[in-house]
């Protein structure tokens, strides 16, 4: 037999090589100054591309206006920009089947976490590219390819969505945002270190296996904004240098989730409290914030540095999810105790033996003492 007859008789053991895999990444990040230069840059994209048809989404508050100026700009939009009302699973469907996306060759997103998610969630099912212009740098959704959407009876679900080819970040409308937004894309970041903990110790427990580069990729994430402690963000004022900082870091474990094949690398028990306070204290503070506070306590349980931890975050203004939003002591252990129950087949440090009722009510008693100066 011949070679080539050897090399198509033969099947891999397991499917696909281990050595072999696939994924999408995106291929550029820009970041300029001014709706002009943005404008400037998604023509460079989309004719870089061969996207000759763009459709353009928006939320329905000022990035709508935003999104109408952009649009303006681009002689490649076909339609009027689209609305995009609610992250919810009918407006997912919605958006997919709209006119402007059916005409269109790529999708341009033009906002914060929700309209991203919701514009993820629907070029995953058109089957269309997607260029990201963030409005906020809130959450390493930006760049990442899961997208957290309201199911029908109202609850949150973390799914598929389409990884951007490109991301286009005005620095003056990012900088503009409330500087609460910026903090909680840092205490997105924060939480990298707290996952890649429970992602090895899932993987000594049997439960899933450890990609070196996409731990690689998260922790530097959480490096780029780590050190040193990001001047006037306390005081309301990030600075452009800082903004740079945090941008890359998002995309990074956003890039970081696309290797895994998971969120793994990026969302561990921290999360996991996060969601349990979404579900019994809606509303308690953005989902950056509540992640920070869930490494915090997260940290604790695992031995690690976490009097550091608080001492950044207070640094760096995160000062309400440093001492716990005003929650007590019983509605956090409440909620670390429900975490577990937010996605069972996820093992972290609230898996392990030692996690019990008092190792919980230990951490949060330390967690939520005051800082003695």
């Amino acid at each position: 037999m011949s070679a080539e007859g050897r090399a198509g008789a033969a099947t891999p053991r397991h499917g696909v090589a281990v050595w072999r895999r696939y994924m999408e990444l995106p291929r550029y990040l820009r970041a300029v100054n001014g709706q002009q230069e943005l404008a400037a840059v998604l023509e460079e994209l989309a004719a870089g591309l061969d996207f000759e048809r763009l459709a353009v989404v928006s939320g329905t508050t000022f990035t709508a206006q935003l999104a109408r100026d952009l649009a303006e700009g681009l002689p490649r939009v076909v339609e009027p920009p689209e609305g995009v009302a609610a992250n919810t699973e009918a407006e997912v469907a919605r958006l997919a089947a709209a006119p402007a996306l059916r005409h269109a060759d790529a999708v341009v997103a033009v906002g914060g976490g929700k309209t991203i998610d919701v514009a993820k969630s629907a070029c995953a099912l058109a089957e269309l590219p997607l260029i990201v212009v963030p409005t906020q740098l809130t959450a390493d959704g930006i760049a990442s390819p899961v997208s957290v959407i309201r199911d029908s009876s109202g609850g949150l679900r973390s799914g598929p969505g389409r990884l951007p080819i490109a991301v286009a970040v005005d620095l003056g409308v990012v900088a503009a945002a409330p500087a609460a937004r910026t903090r909680a894309g840092l205490g997105d970041l924060l939480a990298n270190p707290c996952a890649l903990h429970d992602w090895r110790l899932a993987a000594a427990a049997a439960s899933g296996e450890v990609d070196d580069f996409a731990a690689l990729l998260s922790q530097s994430a959480f490096d780029l904004v780590h050190a040193p402690v990001p001047a006037g963000l306390a005081e309301g004022a990030p600075p452009t240098e800082f903004l740079h900082r945090l941008l890359r870091g998002l995309v990074l474990s956003g890039l970081a989730m696309e290797i895994a094949g998971s969120s793994r690398p990026c969302s561990g028990s921290e999360h996991l409290i996060s969601h349990a306070l979404d579900a019994l204290h809606p509303g308690t503070a953005q989902h950056g914030e509540q992640v920070a506070f869930g490494a915090l306590v997260a940290t604790r349980l695992q031995g690690g540095d976490w009097r550091g931890l608080r001492a950044f975050m207070n640094d760096a203004g995160l000062r309400d999810a440093a001492a716990g939003f005003g929650l007590s002591a019983e509605e956090v252990v409440a909620a670390v105790r429900a975490a577990p129950s937010m996605r069972p087949d996820r093992h972290t440090v609230l898996s392990e033996a030692h996690v019990g009722e008092k190792a919980i009510r230990a951490a949060v008693a330390d967690v939520l003492a005051p800082v003695v100066a």
